[in-house]
């Protein structure tokens, strides 16, 4: 997956760039009657390392592998998913006659997983 970013500052070797988060809805037929079309409007912002040759207003164009889109993918929809459902089981070992506990203990593993993708997965 290839995407084109605006540099639109470059500041201690570091560039920032900026790109519109929904770029594949502009080809949609349904664009302008689609919720996800009208709220995905925004821009995302984030740094990389500077890169030759490189001025502010250029563009950058970043490649993604589809290995890793997939792997990216699965840590953030399925992980959390798997770890509310595994939390979910041993919620119903520990806890066999109160159904709360169960519920309680499901939902801190879903969020314990949130915690663990957002600092040890880079």
């Amino acid at each position: 997956m290839k995407e084109q970013f605006k540099v639109i500052a470059i500041e201690n070797e570091m560039m920032t760039l900026e790109v519109n988060r929904s770029s594949g809805c502009h080809s949609c037929e349904a664009s302008s009657s689609c919720g996800i079309g009208i709220f995905a409007n925004h821009y995302s912002v984030f740094n990389r390392p500077y890169q030759d040759n490189i001025s502010v207003g250029g563009f950058v164009t970043l490649e993604i592998s589809s290995s890793k889109l997939f792997l990216r993918a699965f840590q953030l929809y399925v992980l959390p998913l798997l770890s509310l459902f595994i939390s979910g089981v041993l919620g119903s070992i520990l806890y066999t006659v109160n159904e709360i506990g169960q519920i309680v203990f499901a939902l801190i593993g879903f969020f314990v997983s949130f915690v663990f993708i957002k600092y040890f997965i880079k």
